[in-house]
């Protein structure tokens, strides 16, 4: 859920992370969400992730890849073991855990190499880690004709998923190695649809005729949501090209808008900040929370958003104390 790192930021673009970043609190921690339709969240957030990153991969900007490895990489370990420290304290302490058990070495090391152990959303994480390192080698190597092989990877990846090869590949694997490899070829087309998008400046073409993009987008989020109109096929979390064009036409719809409002804008600084520490920590604000809350045990719209202002407060004082240092990528 990593922030676009431009100088100029549109605050369109930033009212849709926060916009996504709830979506995936309700999606964990309210029982209304629904479950195929309305995972267009993750999608929308590599594709994002992967337009913006395009600019450093196409320079070749050393700096601007440093960081953006920093940036997913340090919360990837950190947490995890900060969770796992925590975790076996209020075992031996207090004998709650919130993981029913106190948690093994095997269990920390099988949770660094998959992302997928105990603090399972880390899933997206170890996904994006190795997407970003794929795709930086191919610029390297390919140089000027590596937009091509993202168009082949498009075309693999769609074809392991329709003919099922994905799912039976990793199916036999346990739960903590299958979930976070077998999405692997699941969300590899938003990366690739994402620095797509980028490499032949679509956002920038379709804001000349903004009107009429807005109301075909439009019609087709309606056309898509409304109408079974692609085959659903099985596979973990994100199978088949529905979810990769409605992530598409999402992001190209907030993309179109520019707020210029000084007022509000000065809002949107402060309420769109930290989607990503609220991302990494909303599972143990939840945790913790539904001891206290029975609104929040049974999972509710209004339990949701209270765990999402206790992940930002959260957020907000750990990126207070850790900014002058890289630690503030736990929070941000």
């Amino acid at each position: 859920m990593d922030r676009n790192t431009n100088k100029k930021i549109n605050y369109s673009i930033e009212v849709l992370r926060l916009l996504l970043c709830f979506w995936v609190v309700l999606h964990h921690c309210c029982v209304y969400v629904g479950n195929y339709k309305g995972r267009f969240h993750v999608p929308t957030f590599m594709i994002m992730s992967f337009y913006f990153y395009y600019k450093s991969l196409k320079s070749k900007a050393i700096i601007k890849i440093k960081q953006r490895f920093q940036r997913i990489l340090i919360p990837y370990i950190i947490w995890p073991i900060f969770i796992f420290i925590f975790n076996n304290l209020l075992v031996k302490i207090f004998c709650i855990t919130e993981f029913q058990r106190k948690l093994k070495l095997k269990d920390l090391v099988f949770q660094l190499i998959f992302g997928f152990r105990y603090q399972v959303v880390f899933y997206y994480q170890f996904n994006l880690i190795l997407l970003t390192i794929i795709s930086t080698i191919i610029s390297i190597l390919y140089n000027k004709s590596f937009i091509n092989i993202f168009l082949i990877s498009l075309i693999v990846a769609y074809f392991f998923q329709y003919s099922y090869w994905n799912k039976y590949i990793f199916e036999q694997y346990r739960v903590f190695v299958r979930i976070p490899l077998g999405s692997f070829l699941e969300l590899m087309p938003f990366a690739a649809v994402g620095t797509i998008l980028r490499y032949f400046d679509v956002i920038a073409k379709l804001k000349n005729n903004k009107a009429v993009s807005i109301i075909l987008i439009e019609a087709i989020i309606f056309l898509i949501l409304k109408f079974d109109v692609f085959v659903k096929i099985e596979g973990y979390f994100f199978p088949g090209v529905f979810l990769n064009i409605g992530g598409v036409c999402i992001f190209i719809l907030f993309s179109l808008f520019s707020l210029q409002n000084k007022k509000l804008v000065s809002l949107l600084k402060i309420i769109t900040n930290f989607t990503g520490g609220i991302y990494y920590v909303h599972k143990a604000c939840y945790f913790v929370l539904k001891k206290k809350f029975l609104f929040v045990r049974n999972k509710t719209f209004h339990g949701s958003v209270l765990v999402y202002l206790i992940s930002y407060i959260i957020c907000y004082f750990g990126n207070k104390y850790t900014y002058k240092s890289k630690l503030k990528f736990l929070f941000n």
